[in-house]
C-alpha cells in the first residue's frame, strides 16, 4: 500500500485512541483528520494524474482518495470548532461524552470510506462497506430523539443496499463464470447496491430524512463522500463483471434524469435549510447517475468527463454547503434572514458555494453541465433508440433552471433581508477553526472552476476559456460598479403598500412581512402535480387571529408510507410463528425437509 495512504490511516486510527482519553482529544482533530486528508490527496493525485495502475491504488481508487482527503482537509479544523460549541440536542449524553464518541467513531467512518475504495470485490469490500453503515448510522443516531427518524431511514437504506451487494458478490466469487442471465442478476444486484447508497431515485427518500439530522460535519462527509462510494462501485462494476448491459444504462438515465427534476421540485417546498441541501444533493447524484447510464450506453468522452467533475465540484461546494449551515441560529427557512451582517464570512462561503451549485459561469456547476449538453446532442440521429437520447438536453436545461431558482431562494431568505426571528438576530459568527475549515474548501473549489483541466489531465478533455471568462466577467462587473458609481444617487422610501404612514399606530413594517419559505416558490410548485400544497387554518386562541399555513404532500413519501404499514402488517403475521409452540416448530421442520429431499430427488 502506499506509504502516504499508511500513515493517512495510522493517523485516523491515533485520533480514534486518543478520543477515548478524558476529556476527549478533540484538539488533536485538525492535526489527525485534516493531516491524513492532505496526505490522502497527495497521495490519491499522484496515482490519478500519473495513470498508475498499482493496485489497489490504481488512477479510478486514486480519484476518490483525493476526493476524500479534500474533504478530510476541510472537516478536520471545522470539526474541533463545532464540538468545543455545540451543546447536545437531548441525547442523554453530557457534552464531553457526546464529543468523545464523535471523536472516536468519524475517524474509523473516515478509515472506512478509504478501505472500501482501495478493496477489491469480495468479502472484505462487504465487511468494510457495512462497517462504514454501521458507524454513519451511530453518528447520526448521537444526535438525539430529533435524530430518530433519519438515523432510522439510514439504516433501512443501508440494509437493502447490503443485501444487493451480498447478492451480486456472492455470484462474482463463484469459481464458474457468468453466463445466461447470472450476469444481468449480478447486475441488478449492483444498482440496487449502489444505486441505493447513491440515491438513485426512487430510493433517495432516507437522504433528505438522514442528512438534515446529522450534525453539519457529519453532512459534509456524507453528502460530499460517502454516496459517492455507490458511484464509484457503479463505474468500477465495468472492471468486475464486464461492459454493462443496455437496460442498466437506460435504467440510469431514465431514473436519474426523472429524479433530479422531482428532487429539485421538492426541494422548492422544503423549509429546512438542510432538507433544501439535501434535496440538491439527490439532484447532483442522479444527474451523476444519468451520465454514467449514458456512457454506459454511447461511450461519450463527454459524459465521462462530466462524471468525474461532478463528483469533485459538488464534494466540494456541497461539503462548504452544509459547513455554513453549522453557523445558522436555526434552520427553518421562515425563521432565518438578515444574516449576512451578523455572519459575514459564513455569507460569502455561501454565496460561493451557492453559485457554483447553480451552475452560473465561471464556476464549476457550469462546465459539467456544458459537458452533459454535448454529450446529449452528440448522441446519433436517426430512428433508433439511442437517438431519444437527445431529449436529455430539455431534461439537463430545466434541471439547470430550477436549480436557480433553488439557490436563490435559499441564499436570499437566509441571508437577505431582515431576520424573521429573535433566533437569527443573535447569531454569530464561527471561530478560526471553523473558517479555516470553510475557507481551505472554498479555496479549493475556486481552483477548481478556474484550473478545470488540472483535475481532467488525464481524460484530455475539450475546454472553454475558463479563465479568459472570469477575468471578462470580473471587468464588466467591476466597469459596471464604476460606471453607477459615478451617478448621482437619490434616495426614496420602499414602496410599502401603505404601511408606515407616520403618526398611524400599528403601520409600521415588519419582518414577518418579507416572503415565506413556501409562499416564494408556491406559483412555481402548482406546475408539477406530484407535490400537492394544501391551505390549513390555525388559531393560538380564540382571540387570536387565524393563521395560513401551507402544507406540502409529497406521492413518493405517501407511497413509502404505504409500503412501511404493509411490510409492518406482514411482520406481524410472521411473527405468530413465534408462538413459542413446540408442535408448531417441529411441523416447520418436517415441512422443510421434505421440501429439500424433493429438491434434491429432482
Amino acid at each position: 500500500m502506499n506509504l502516504f495512504i499508511t500513515i493517512a490511516l495510522i493517523l485516523l486510527g491515533l485520533q480514534s485512541l486518543l478520543a477515548l482519553l478524558r476529556p476527549p482529544a478533540t484538539g488533536f482533530l485538525p492535526l489527525c483528520l485534516g493531516g491524513s486528508g492532505l496526505l490522502l490527496v497527495v497521495a490519491g493525485l499522484e496515482a490519478w494524474l500519473t495513470g498508475a495502475q498499482r493496485a489497489p491504488l490504481d488512477a479510478t481508487a486514486g480519484f476518490y482518495v483525493a476526493l476524500l482527503g479534500a474533504l478530510y482537509l476541510g472537516v478536520g479544523p471545522y470539526l474541533r470548532e463545532y464540538l468545543s460549541h455545540h451543546e447536545p440536542r437531548r441525547t442523554g449524553l453530557g457534552q464531553p461524552d457526546r464529543a468523545k464518541l464523535v471523536a472516536c467513531l468519524l475517524p474509523l467512518f473516515a478509515a472506512a470510506m478509504v478501505g472500501v475504495v482501495l478493496s477489491p470485490p469480495g468479502y472484505t469490500f462487504l465487511f468494510l462497506w457495512e462497517g462504514m453503515a454501521l458507524l454513519g448510522y451511530l453518528l447520526i443516531a448521537l444526535e438525539g430523539p430529533a435524530a430518530l427518524a433519519g438515523s432510522r431511514a439510514f439504516f433501512l437504506a443501508s440494509r437493502l443496499s447490503g443485501a444487493g451487494l451480498f447478492l451480486a458478490l456472492v455470484l462474482l466469487t463463484r469459481k464458474e463464470p457468468l453466463s445466461g442471465g447470472l450476469e444481468n442478476l449480478v447486475w441488478a444486484g449492483l444498482v440496487l447496491g449502489f444505486g441505493t447508497k447513491a440515491a438513485l431515485f426512487p430510493f433517495s427518500t432516507w437522504l433528505p430524512k438522514a442528512h438534515p439530522v446529522a450534525m453539519s460535519p457529519l453532512s459534509a462527509l456524507l453528502s460530499g463522500g460517502m454516496v459517492k462510494l455507490g458511484l464509484y462501485g457503479l463505474y468500477r462494476a465495468q472492471a468486475w463483471v464486464g461492459p454493462a448491459p443496455g437496460w442498466v444504462g437506460w435504467l440510469l438515465v431514465g431514473l436519474g434524469l426523472a429524479g433530479a427534476v422531482y428532487a429539485l421540485v421538492r426541494g422548492l417546498a422544503e423549509e429546512d435549510y438542510k432538507g433544501v441541501l439535501a434535496y440538491s444533493s439527490v439532484e447532483n447524484l442522479n444527474l451523476l447517475l444519468a451520465a454514467l447510464g449514458a456512457y454506459f450506453l454511447l461511450k461519450s468522452p463527454f459524459f465521462l468527463l462530466a462524471f468525474f467533475f461532478h463528483q469533485a465540484a459538488h464534494a466540494l461546494f456541497k461539503g462548504l454547503l452544509f459547513l455554513g449551515s453549522g453557523a445558522l441560529p436555526v434552520r427553518e427557512l421562515s425563521r432565518l434572514g438578515g444574516l449576512h451582517r451578523l455572519l459575514p464570512r459564513t455569507a460569502a462561503w455561501s454565496f460561493l458555494a451557492a453559485l457554483a451549485a447553480a451552475g452560473l459561469p465561471p464556476l464549476a456547476g457550469f462546465l459539467f453541465e456544458w459537458y452533459l449538453y454535448q454529450g446529449f446532442l452528440a448522441a446519433p440521429k436517426g430512428t433508433g433508440a439511442l437517438s431519444l437520447l437527445v431529449l436529455g438536453v430539455g431534461a439537463v436545461a430545466l434541471v439547470g433552471a430550477l436549480a436557480a431558482v433553488s439557490y436563490v431562494r435559499l441564499f436570499g431568505l437566509a441571508f437577505l433581508g431582515q431576520p424573521r426571528s429573535l433566533e437569527a438576530g443573535e447569531a454569530h459568527e464561527l471561530g478560526i477553526f471553523g473558517q479555516l475549515g470553510m475557507g481551505i474548501l472554498a479555496g479549493l473549489l475556486t481552483g477548481l472552476s478556474l484550473f478545470p483541466a488540472a483535475l481532467l489531465r488525464p481524460l484530455e478533455p475539450p475546454l472553454y476559456p475558463v479563465l479568459s471568462l472570469f477575468l471578462a466577467l470580473l471587468g464588466l462587473g467591476g466597469g459596471l460598479v464604476y460606471l453607477l458609481g459615478r451617478k448621482p444617487q437619490r434616495a426614496y422610501d420602499t414602496w410599502d403598500c401603505g404601511f408606515n404612514q407616520p403618526g398611524l399606530a400599528g403601520s409600521a413594517l415588519t419582518p414577518q412581512m418579507q416572503p415565506h419559505a413556501l409562499g416564494y416558490s408556491e406559483q412555481l410548485l402548482r406546475l408539477f402535480p406530484f407535490v400537492e400544497l394544501n391551505l390549513r387554518l390555525s388559531r393560538g386562541g380564540l382571540l387570536d387571529p387565524p393563521r395560513v399555513r401551507l402544507e406540502v404532500g409529497d406521492w413518493l413519501l405517501a407511497l413509502e408510507t404505504r409500503l412501511a404499514l404493509g411490510y409492518t402488517a406482514f411482520v406481524r403475521r410472521v411473527q405468530l410463528l413465534q408462538s413459542g409452540s413446540l408442535h408448531l416448530y417441529l411441523l416447520l421442520q418436517f415441512l422443510t425437509l421434505l421440501f429439500v429431499l424433493g429438491v434434491v430427488w429432482r
